[in-house]
């Protein structure tokens, strides 16, 4: 699709000098880079989305699950994959209208008129649906914060879950208003066609373009990073205290499992906060010399880094999957039930095994579980397998 340029905000301050050396090989540099990976782009985009749908549509299979549903961290978590399953099938869209079906090269002078009504509803849509994900997973780390002090906190209550989605949903919904407003469609060079336009020099919407670049970078980007930053390095931080209060206490046998799948928690936990504030950060901060350099970040970088930053919004909204598991039992084990459910439907009967013959050394307490807790009671009577239970938290 053709790169817009405004000319609002172009009689700001230059960002570049454009007759320094060094520039001009920065320039050369990005228009390489930005080559090279166009050619990729669809591809690895297609992939990641076709892929980001299908892990976050068994994520939320395994997170409502009744057992998964009684913690409001898991009932936040499944509101995060739907609005990212949404949001990456609204991407596989538009990459398939705007990307593979047209020739680059060659690129339209505009649309008919209900491709350019999609292509607007996708850009609202796409920026308020992984705002709403992102505020949601700044809540989660929120929440187990609370959850290492005040184990009774009513933050704790899965209702509270629904609650902040609503709340946050509305306050996107508002805050998104500006960007819905500086967009207009008008008519192409070509009788009956239209294209997405922004606003031109001396225009009020130039005014609210201006502050809607401040508010996309700072509420849409920076402030959810530096939150969950804040509230990770102080859960890592908690976290540590716990784990120097069990050491005076507990065995050294009892001591040493702990301390394994604390470690193992606070790398997961870090793992998250980089992937996080790597994918997101950078985009906040271009958004906020947008605001200053308009004309300048529009050309030189938005024109080139445009489509990178789309993918790495997309791989931050497929990690959650590939992470979660691994810090949380109740999430495994729940998996496992639900592979179980499967083999049996469609392999015949399945041999239940024990979790300590393929995690062992971390059982400190076992308990029979009745997969109805799972699945509730419309599991058919004789299907109910048996499996441990970690005595772990479940962060």
């Amino acid at each position: 699709m053709t790169k817009v340029v405004p000319e609002c905000g172009s009689g700001g301050g230059k960002l570049f000098d454009e007759q320094s050396n060094s520039t001009q090989r920065f320039f050369d540099t990005l228009e390489a880079f930005s080559a090279a990976y166009g050619k990729v782009h669809h591809n690895i985009s297609l992939f990641i989305c076709v892929f980001g749908v299908m892990a976050n549509v068994l994520h939320i299979t395994i997170l409502t699950r009744p057992i998964m549903k009684r913690s409001a961290v898991n009932r936040l978590l499944a509101f995060m994959a739907i609005f990212d399953t949404i949001t990456m099938v609204d991407y596989l869209l538009y990459l398939i209208c705007f990307g593979l079906f047209i020739d680059s090269s060659t690129p339209p002078f505009g649309y008919q008129y209900l491709w350019i009504c999609y292509l607007l509803a996708h850009v609202v849509l796409s920026i308020s649906l992984h705002s709403i994900s992102m505020y949601l997973s700044v809540a989660t780390a929120f929440i187990r914060l609370i959850a290492i002090s005040r184990i009774q906190s009513k933050m704790m209550r899965p209702q509270m879950a629904s609650r902040i989605c609503i709340v946050i949903s509305l306050l996107m919904a508002i805050l998104i208003v500006p960007t819905f407003y500086v967009h207009q469609i008008v008519e192409s060079v070509t009788p009956g066609e239209f294209k997405v336009a922004l606003p031109q020099e001396n225009d009020i919407r130039c005014q609210i373009f201006i502050l809607n670049l401040w508010l996309t970078g700072m509420f849409f980007k920076v402030i959810p990073c530096l939150l969950l930053m804040v509230f990770t390095v102080s859960l890592l931080y908690k976290l540590h205290l716990n784990k120097i209060a069990h050491e005076k206490i507990a065995s050294k046998q009892a001591y040493q499992s702990r301390s394994a799948q604390s470690d193992r928690t606070t790398m997961l936990l870090i793992l998250l906060l980089v992937i996080f504030t790597t994918t997101e950060m950078p985009q906040g901060l271009l958004a906020l010399l947008n605001a200053l350099y308009t004309e300048d970040v529009n050309r030189y970088l938005y024109s080139h880094l445009g489509d990178f930053f789309d993918l790495l919004s997309l791989i931050n909204g497929s990690m959650c999957f590939v992470l979660y598991p691994c810090i949380s039992t109740q999430y495994r084990q729940t998996f496992s039930v639900l592979f179980a459910r499967l083999r049996n439907n469609y392999w015949g009967p399945y041999k239940s095994t024990s979790f300590s013959s393929r995690f062992p050394g971390t059982i400190s307490e076992c308990r029979s579980i009745d997969t109805t807790e799972y699945f509730g009671p419309s599991l058919p009577i004789g299907h109910q397998y048996r499996f441990v239970e970690y005595d772990e938290v479940n962060l």
